[in-house]
């Protein structure tokens, strides 16, 4: 790592009085350059563009232009499973909780469905349109909210954010928080990526034992995590040869992490990271 981007980061700690003194102390919990374990997906999968949880040695998925689930098994490394619960669209977020899929388009189109296929695809009305262009769906367990991480513009109506915000969606009362969960503010991403930086989120998750955010960024090619209340602790580049177009990421509930890329011209790629 560069002096100066070391420089940088303890600057814009210390700047939002986050208690800490040096980037050291809040390494990584993973290698992000050695994946532990790499999964090449079908062709038809080469816009993988969101990445959840399913069940125990599973994962599920979407192709960025179809309303369709997509199930692998990480043992077989097959897909084993697919549903189809709308038509053609721009698909980016998708989140299991409890028997439900949460799918989400970029235009803020939400989508429910029960993983049994029983009862019908419900639509649940958001506060965002395609300026906000939703890409990433996480979920919270401890405050039962679903997480949505924008990656254009943060503003809704009589909302105004200057920064990339996280919206929640509480599903016990089915009502979205009228203000972002979290707001990485423009400023404190200048301080470490510099004038000219690029941070879009393509993806969010909630790591199951900290609980951090962390939030994936393909525009930026760049991994945040922030402790549960916002505050940003530790920023990674990612490196292009490994994560070509970072879109999707997850969590098993031991903590390993994965995280899903798009490849031109093949099928996607789901990369596993084991914690240290």
């Amino acid at each position: 790592m560069k002096k100066t981007f070391k420089t940088f980061f303890i600057l814009f700690l210390l700047s939002n009085s986050f208690g800490l003194v040096s980037q050291e102390q809040n390494k990584l919990a993973y290698d992000i350059d050695n994946p532990d374990e790499r999964y090449v997906l079908p062709e038809y999968l080469e816009e993988v563009s969101a990445l959840t949880f399913y069940q125990k040695d599973q994962l599920a998925m979407l192709n960025d232009e179809k309303g369709r689930m997509y199930v692998l098994d990480l043992n077989t490394k097959k897909i084993v499973h697919r549903v189809r619960f709308e038509g053609n669209g721009d698909f980016e977020g998708l989140e299991r909780v409890g028997d439900y899929i949460y799918a989400i388009e970029s235009n803020g189109k939400l989508y429910r469905f029960n993983v049994k296929m029983e009862g019908v695809v419900e639509k649940i009305k958001t506060p965002f349109d395609s300026g906000n262009n939703v890409e990433g769906l996480g979920y919270d367990a401890q405050t039962g909210h679903l997480l949505f991480a924008l990656k254009e513009d943060g503003d809704i109506k009589d909302v105004s954010v200057k920064g990339k915000a996280i919206y929640g969606f509480h599903l016990e009362t089915e009502k979205f928080k009228k203000t972002p969960i979290h707001i990485v503010k423009h400023k404190d991403l200048k301080r470490v990526l510099g004038d000219k930086y690029k941070f879009k989120p393509s993806g969010v998750a909630v790591h199951p034992l900290t609980r951090e955010v962390y939030i994936i960024a393909a525009a930026g090619q760049s991994l945040l995590v922030c402790s549960p209340e916002g505050e940003p602790l530790h920023l990674s580049k990612l490196k292009s040869t490994i994560f070509p177009q970072p879109e999707g990421i997850a969590f098993a509930p031991n903590g390993d992490m994965f995280i899903s890329s798009e490849v031109d011209g093949e099928g996607g790629v789901v990369l596993k990271f084991k914690a240290n």
